[in-house]
């Protein structure tokens, strides 16, 4: 059985639930920071934090020799352009060439639904094609390895379209999304690290309630248990404007034209069935947060 687990990525927004869910199952979390103590204070006590640079190669086997399995969760920056380094390609090399060498049973990476959905040819967004990359060097790794596609996370309402007291929607989105809770998902990457039918396969992780980015924008603002927040549209005109004197802008246009024309089907029945149903509804997310 798998026990003590390497998670990259375990402090942040994403990660950090899969951090705590993990810890709370009872597997030995371990964490690789160039400065532990600030990443201490942000996990649970009960998390291994060790000081070393995870772009080391050195660094990166000592500490990979303790574990029996990595997580990753690893981003693109809105401020990253094509030609740095990027820790989901970069980085994620290192980490598999590393786990290799340390006899890692099992690795389990984070991708999402929307990069799966993009059809890839020469004009495709080059954030899209670096993620697909992504995912076909933990493919072809040689490590066994569990791959999840969750679709959007209900808690980008409260950090990545929210303003203050404002809830942003960029433009008008055509088809439904399947929320699911960073909750849910932690619950199921656990039950996933738990069962050794899962490795070498891949999940599609959606939740139960279906809504138009605006609609869901909507509800949020009128549940949300907190200050009273306000719907602040932002056409998508506006927004192309904006991305001629911003790389930032540029990413969140891109990203939004994506998501708005997404026309996500529900492909998580297999998931449910082996990794358990999502629990937490929309609105029952939009009132418990403040």
């Amino acid at each position: 059985m798998l026990k003590n687990i390497a998670v990259f990525g375990a402090s942040g927004f994403f990660g950090l639930p899969v951090t705590k869910a993990l810890a709370d199952a009872g597997f030995n979390v371990f964490v690789l920071s160039t400065d532990p103590d600030a990443e201490k204070a942000l996990l649970p006590e009960s998390v291994y934090v060790e000081e070393g640079n995870w772009m080391y190669h050195h660094d990166l086997k000592r500490f990979l020799q303790k574990v029996d399995a990595v997580y990753c969760c690893l981003s693109v920056d809105l401020n990253e352009k094509p030609e740095d380094f990027h820790a989901e390609t970069d980085g994620l090399r290192e980490i598999l060439n590393a786990s290799l060498e340390c006899g890692i049973r099992r690795i389990a990476y984070m991708s999402s639904i929307l990069q799966y959905n993009q059809v890839e040819n020469e004009d495709s967004w080059w954030v899209f094609r670096l993620k697909k990359d992504a995912v076909n060097y933990v493919r072809d790794s040689g490590i066994p390895y569990t791959v999840f596609y969750p679709s959007t996370f209900m808690e980008t309402f409260q950090t990545t379209y929210r303003r203050g007291k404002s809830v942003l929607v960029y433009g008008q989105s055509t088809f439904p999304v399947y929320f699911i809770s960073l909750t849910d998902y932690a619950r199921m990457v656990v039950n996933a690290f738990k069962v050794p039918s899962t490795q070498d396969k891949e999940y599609f992780v959606q939740g139960a309630d279906c809504y138009k980015m605006q609609d869901a924008a909507a509800l949020f603002v009128k549940y949300h248990n907190g200050a009273r927040l306000k719907l602040k549209r932002i056409s998508m005109g506006w927004l192309r404007f904006l991305s001629i004197f911003s790389d930032k802008y540029k990413f969140i246009a891109q990203l939004s034209e994506a998501l708005n024309d997404n026309n996500e089907q529900f492909i998580s029945e297999d998931t449910w069935s082996e990794l358990g149903k999502p629990v937490i509804t929309f609105n029952a997310f939009a009132k418990s947060s403040e």
